[in-house]
């Protein structure tokens, strides 16, 4: 997206340097560029830090050196964080962080609030816990309270009380990526589908690692990874799927032509996710959802009529297709109980689904026992994962 779409054309310099640095960071960039603004390479450093991996910082003017960095630095290597410095350049490698049980700070004597935030971006995006000591009354503590108050604004919460910041980690949030290690994931690529699915409709999960699937596996479903094509790039190793957030949906130019008679295991995913992220689709080759554990087809325009969508949100051609417009939901319920007709792929394609709706409380019935038969800690999954 240009500059201007979304920053206009009078922001400053340092605002649009700093977009294009997060772009580069959440784009998996290992080689970013810095200019003499302290600003922007504080926040940049500590976003960095927060990914795990290495990443080279190229400074291109020497003025940056004098300008203090040393709070920040310290606290980072703290956290297990290696950075080396050189005249030209700083290398940031997080690959072999420790996890502290809680960071306490006395930042009282410091004149800038630009170290407060960035260490406040670096301890959310990573989940570590925070104390910071901090007097309200210092000229330059509204900053700080402007950071505070627009995480707060995407469901990250601190507090300020008295001299102390703190930032206790409820659950996961920020820039880390939903990591395969903490998942037991059935090696199949029906229920994979629900986690692209996930990657798709959130945008703050930029990579996605997948274990126990074979990329060179001849089952239908393998397919799902193309379907997923026009949202995410696709690296495959041996015994793993990595991918990587590419598009936002508004990118997506042209509607979607899904043809599914080879893979209808994959439709109640692949529908929700178009409806969640409101990219057009026809899908073909539906004639066997009337088959399967429910009537899937009729059932899913059901659940997201009961979600708030539309019937003008709806092209049915026929019993073998159906033409997702684009039209976004219309009406939004307070709370929404998805008749998933006890069958399994419905509940998680819409329990996933759930978790993207904006002020809407969706309760999935018999949660455990309806996804017995194919993956039966997926909703214990997707509690700990998803936001």
């Amino acid at each position: 997206m240009p500059h201007s779409d979304l920053l206009g054309t009078d922001a400053p310099e340092d605002l649009y340097a700093m977009y294009d640095g997060l772009q580069a960071l959440l784009s998996g960039h290992s080689d970013i560029t810095l200019t003499a603004s302290a600003s922007v390479a504080r926040f940049l450093l500590a976003l960095a830090a927060a990914e795990r991996r290495q990443t080279t910082f190229h400074l291109t003017d020497p003025q940056l050196l004098r300008r203090p960095m040393g709070p920040l630095i310290d606290y980072l290597r703290s956290c297990g964080v290696t950075i080396d410095q050189t005249d030209d350049r700083w290398v940031v490698d997080a690959q072999r962080q420790v996890v502290p049980r809680e960071t306490e700070i006395d930042a009282r004597a410091w004149e800038s609030s630009q170290f407060i935030s960035a260490i406040i971006y670096f301890a959310v995006a990573q989940n570590y816990p925070v104390s910071i000591r901090r007097q309200h009354s210092d000229p330059s503590s509204r900053y700080i309270a402007l950071t505070i108050d627009h995480l707060s604004q995407i469901g990250v919460d601190l507090t300020w009380e008295a001299d102390r910041i703190k930032f206790e980690p409820g659950r996961k949030i920020g820039l880390t990526s939903l990591d395969s290690y903490d998942l037991t994931l059935p090696a199949d690529y029906s229920s994979a589908a629900s986690w692209l699915e996930l990657q798709a409709l959130h945008p703050e999960i930029q990579i996605l690692v997948l274990k126990g699937l074979d990329p060179n596996s001849s089952h239908p479903d393998a397919c799902v990874l193309d379907f997923f094509g026009p949202f995410l790039d696709v690296v495959t190793s041996d015994h793993s799927v990595r991918l990587i957030r590419r598009l936002e949906p508004t990118e997506v130019d042209q509607p979607l032509n899904l043809d599914l008679s080879q893979n209808p295991d994959l439709f109640p995913a692949l529908f929700a996710t178009v409806i969640g992220v409101g990219v057009p689709a026809t899908f073909t080759g539906l004639s066997s959802l009337v088959y399967k554990e429910s009537d899937r087809l009729s059932a899913s325009l059901s659940i997201a009529h009961s979600l708030g969508w539309s019937g003008e949100a709806f092209v049915s051609h026929s019993p073998d297709s159906v033409t997702y417009t684009g039209v976004p939901r219309e009406t939004i319920p307070g709370s929404v109980t998805p008749d998933h007709r006890g069958d399994h792929r419905l509940a998680m394609a819409f329990g996933v689904l759930a978790t993207a709706l904006e002020r809407t409380q969706v309760m999935i019935p018999d949660d455990v026992a309806v996804t017995v038969r194919s993956y039966p800690h997926f909703f214990t999954d997707l509690c700990r994962q998803a936001r």
